[in-house]
This record gives structure tokens, sequence and C-alpha cells, in this order.
């Protein structure tokens, strides 16, 4: 049997979602595609942004005035003091010297771009550019063509300046919360700002529009079976990732596809609740689906689904 879901149950339910919940993890239960293929459409998402497409128009001016620090290290210096002399380290050179007396450990200083806000920058660039190897896998072919050409210049055009001298030693680092309340105050909040856009857009890649173009037809038409009962359910329908499930008070969905403890499909307590007979026959995962449960049919509205869902917990 072909398909029938109806449009849009797939965005729907993704702005549902807790947004506690992680996007990825949240992504691979809803549709039943691989985190690994997820992690690809992330990127390729990312380089498509209008986040990554203002940061990387402002880079020409960023590079010339990225921020600096200095930087201590130690040097070996013969006959010559070029800083303060370290005199710990001076007497162990000294002594593997043969007791050379001409023999110092100096602290000096240099310029350094290794600055919390250019490891940020790194780490922006670093997963704009990942697109690159995006654009190899299996989700790249969901692209039109125009849309992989010009995902694939923007990752190209990140991966030019992550590659610049300036920022070629830094590496990017995990922010800690000083750091992070030292950022969104005073002159470097806007500075940041476009940074800072790319970081939270990596964090939420995917917009509903997004999920729904992940989604096969038979998956779907399950999904459309999930927001006809969350809506006669009723109440506050906020979807919460938890035991690779995606839970809403006692109702529980996970993709068949998906891996995780959390019931195969859609369940109530535990239950199955099933879509319509016949409805996702043909889909290569659903024989994953129970075989037994709660079968709802095209004709039931809210109240009676509310009614078939009371007989099955007196039951």
């Amino acid at each position: 049997m072909e398909p029938t879901g109806g449009s849009g149950a797939t965005a729907e339910l993704w702005k549902r979602r807790s947004w506690r919940s992680p996007a990825v993890a949240s992504a691979a239960v809803l549709t039943g595609i691989a985190v690994s293929d997820l992690t690809d459409a992330t990127a390729l998402a990312l380089a498509a942004s209008d986040e990554a497409r203002a940061l990387l128009d402002g880079m020409e001016l960023r590079i010339r005035t990225l921020p600096t620090t200095v930087a201590t290290s130690s040097e070996r210096c013969v006959n010559s003091v070029r800083g303060p002399i370290m005199w710990a380290e001076t007497i162990t050179a000294r002594a593997n010297a043969l007791g050379n007396d001409d023999v110092f450990v100096c602290m000096t200083t240099a310029r350094s771009f290794d600055t919390v806000e250019n490891q940020l920058l790194v780490e922006a660039l670093d997963s704009i550019a990942a697109a690159s190897r995006a654009l190899r896998g299996p989700t790249a072919e969901r692209l039109e063509a125009d849309d992989a050409e010009r995902i694939a210049e923007v990752a190209a055009e990140a991966a030019r300046w992550r590659a610049e001298d300036r920022l070629a030693g830094v590496k990017p680092h995990r922010l800690t919360g000083r750091a992070a309340a030292r950022l969104r105050g005073g002159h470097r909040r806007t500075r940041m700002a476009p940074i800072q856009a790319v970081r939270a857009r990596a964090r939420e890649p995917f917009c509903a529009e997004d999920v729904q173009g992940l989604a096969d037809d038979w998956t779907e038409v399950l999904h459309r079976t999930v927001v006809r009962v969350l809506d006669a359910v009723g109440g506050p329908t906020v979807l919460t990732l938890s035991d690779g499930g995606l839970w809403c008070r006692a109702l529980s969905f996970r993709h068949p596809a998906s891996s995780g403890s959390a019931p195969a499909g859609l369940a109530l307590r535990g239950r199955p609740i099933l879509p319509p007979r016949g409805a996702v026959d043909g889909a290569p995962w659903a024989d994953e689906l129970p075989s037994d449960g709660i079968r709802l049919t095209e004709d039931l509205g809210p109240d009676e689904i509310r009614k078939v869902l009371a007989q099955s917990r007196s039951s």
C-alpha cells in the first residue's frame, strides 16, 4: 500500500520537542535516521544557514583585528639572558650541562592569538567547514545540485579562513562559565554576536521544515498518528527525550528504525498504539512495529480516540 500521510506531522512534532532535548538525538528517535547521518545533516544545515553566511562575510575585517594575549614560555639561553631567570630550571640545566655557568633558563613572552574569542571562532569555522566531509556522505543525496554547490563553496571558504596563519595554532576549548559571562558583557558582546549565532545554530541545527524533509512518507504516516493522539489527549504536549524515546507524560514514541529501550512506535504506558491497518505496509521498518495493540482508524475523531484510550486503560 502506498503511504498516505498527512502533510506536516513531522514538523509539528519537532515544534513540540523540549528545548532541553538534544537536537540530533531527538531527530534520530523521530525519523529513524542514524545519528552519524544526522551529524552530516547538521553540518550541511549549518553551512547553508544565514548565520554561517553572516560570519564569513565579516571575516576579512575580523581576521585583521583578532584579539591577542601574552603567552609565556621557558627558553634555554647560553651566554645571554632573555627574560626573568627561572632558577630552579636553570640549576637543573646547568647540572645537565656539566656545571656550565653560562646556561640560563629564562621566561620569555610573545604575542599569542590563543584567546577565548579566537578559540570560539575556530570552533565555529570548523563546524561550517565540516560540511565538505558531509557532502561525501549519503545525506547529501537529498540535496538539490544547486544547494550542494552553494554549501560546498561556503565550507571551502570557512576552511580557508581557518587555515590563516593567525588561527593555525589556535584550538577549540570548552567554554567556562566565567569566560562565557565575560563575553556576554561590554564591547565583546557585539563582536562575538556572529560567532555565538553560529554556535547556537550548531546546537539547534534543524528547523521544523528541515526535519520534515528528513522523514520518509511512511514515517510521516506514523507521525500523523502521534499528532492525532496528542491532540486528542490534550494538555501540554511537550516531547522530552529519555531512554531512546520521546515522551509526553504516559505517551512515548520511538521510530521503529532507531534503537532504545522505549517501545517501538507510539505507546501509552507501554501498550502500542498502531496506525490504520496497511498505512505503513512496504516501509523497511514495518516489521519492527508490534502486531498487537490499540489500532486506530482514519475516521476516528479526538473524542473517539479518547474513548478508545480510556477503554484500553480500563481493560
